[in-house]
């Protein structure tokens, strides 16, 4: 039975020769309509694209299995309806061998390829889960045993300030977070040394300029202007026959403070203006020719509000710049130790694997990122195997891609590349669900 594609999903799917991030939330129907888009373009118009032209990212296998099966039978379907199509027939051929894969699988092959450009024996093998969990665990136990022996003050410092109970657990987490954050970037040491270098950054004049004070207003202004978009949608139902009207007036006083608080220029502002936030009482409302359902969707919005404000206060203005500062100084020697244990241990895990002819999924990326782009002058340019991948691909499709994190956002610019005229990038995912908020500069289309 044929789908029935609403508007805004055939605007997606018919949309051509540009890049297009489409940000919609679960069960949407994001996959159908990338697959849908897949088809049409491997079977449409007058010179339909081949299948091997196309690299689609998905994060599973068997979501990589299932959508080149959906590809095929629809395929199959076309060819019973046109035999003697032979397009059709090359790309029923053509697509159980088509790249329709994982990110990892991609990054693989291209390594197996080229593994002469890296420091890496090509006999390697992808380690085991359970296998890398086990030397992980060495590697941590080696190194935190080497640090307490040498009493540094320093590690002493960093130990007292984040152990819990009387057992290295609580420090172990710590430096696997910092480790594995330092991982989702594309180069974990530039990541590292920027944090030393904010970290010196203690007072507020400049904070405001650090990566991660920018990224703390962002966050805000993104749920200040969610939450004001539910209050203007609220102020609507009110006005709406049977609505609650007499709430308006406090609606009207909630969408200022939201405003007010959208429009604070830093952290010191946002942080005084939270400081004075305070919700007038709704008016009571016996009249009986109110929707009560309209009534209670208002109510609802309101009490998201509050919570989202009170959430703001939690996360972020908990205590006055001044004690922020103060706090951030204090910390400092065991943040400091905090990101050199991170990459001691990345180090040393790195040799371990090393001396076992293993890899792990960070290395797929990492080594496969070093592949395609090399550092000429201080910049960052695309190596021949780039250009190679930008020449083949014409567009680059990924699925779920809220999931993905730095290093695949380098290794899809990386053969991205306008210069040769090279592939177009299409993602769908749910924006609100992802961390990286640097996407959103993305052009974008959204449907329910």
């Amino acid at each position: 039975m044929a789908i029935t594609w609403t508007e805004e999903q055939k605007a997606v799917i018919e949309s051509r020769n540009r890049n297009l991030l489409v940000s919609a939330a679960a069960g949407s129907g994001k996959t159908a309509v990338l697959v849908e888009r897949i088809i049409r373009m491997i079977t449409e118009g007058e010179n339909p694209l081949k299948i091997d032209q196309l690299l689609v990212m998905t994060f599973t296998k068997a979501a990589a299995d299932e959508m080149r099966e959906r590809v095929l039978k629809a395929v199959d379907e076309k060819l019973m309806e046109q035999p003697d199509n032979e397009h059709l027939q090359m790309q029923a051929a053509m697509i159980p061998y088509a790249q329709i894969t994982t990110i990892d699988s991609f990054c693989l092959g291209i390594i197996r390829e080229h593994y002469s450009r890296l420091d890496i024996d090509p006999a390697f093998r992808v380690g085991d889960e359970g296998e890398l969990i086990l030397l992980r665990g060495d590697v941590m136990k080696e190194m935190l045993e080497e640090f307490y022996e040498a009493k540094d003050p320093s590690f002493e410092c960093f130990v007292e300030t984040y152990a819990s109970g009387k057992t290295d657990r609580g420090i172990e987490d710590f430096i696997m977070q910092v480790y594995r954050f330092s991982q989702s970037n594309p180069w974990p040491e530039e990541w590292l040394n920027n944090c030393r270098q904010e970290l010196t950054a203690c007072d507020m004049k400049h904070m405001k300029d650090t990566a991660w004070m920018r990224f703390l207003m962002e966050d805000a202004s993104l749920l200040l202007e969610e939450l004001l978009i539910q209050t203007e949608a609220a102020m609507e139902i009110c006005q709406e026959e049977n609505g609650p009207e007499a709430y308006l007036p406090m609606l009207v006083s909630d969408a200022a403070m939201l405003k007010s608080l959208g429009e604070a220029e830093d952290y010191e502002c946002l942080n005084s203006r939270l400081k004075e936030v305070a919700f007038a009482r709704l008016a009571s409302i016996r009249s009986k020719d109110i929707d009560q359902e309209k009534k209670a969707a208002v109510t609802a919005v309101r009490d998201r509000v509050k919570k989202g404000i009170g959430k703001l206060c939690d996360l972020y203005c908990f205590e006055s710049p001044e004690e922020v500062g103060a706090d951030m100084e204090g910390t400092k020697e065991a943040v400091f130790m905090l990101l050199h244990l991170a990459e001691e241990y990345s180090r040393r895990y790195q040799e371990k694997k090393k001396e076992r002819n293993l890899v792990d999924f960070n290395d797929l990326e990492h080594y496969a990122l070093e592949i395609l782009l090399k550092e000429e002058d201080g910049i960052r340019v695309p190596t021949e195997a780039a250009d190679e991948f930008s020449r083949q691909f014409e567009e680059i499709l990924v699925d779920e891609y809220q999931d993905s994190n730095e290093v695949q956002e380098a290794l899809i610019n990386s053969i991205s590349r306008e210069r040769f005229g090279s592939p177009n990038v299409f993602m769908v995912g749910d924006v609100k669900q992802s961390i990286y908020q640097f996407r959103l500069a993305r052009p974008q289309l959204f449907f329910r």
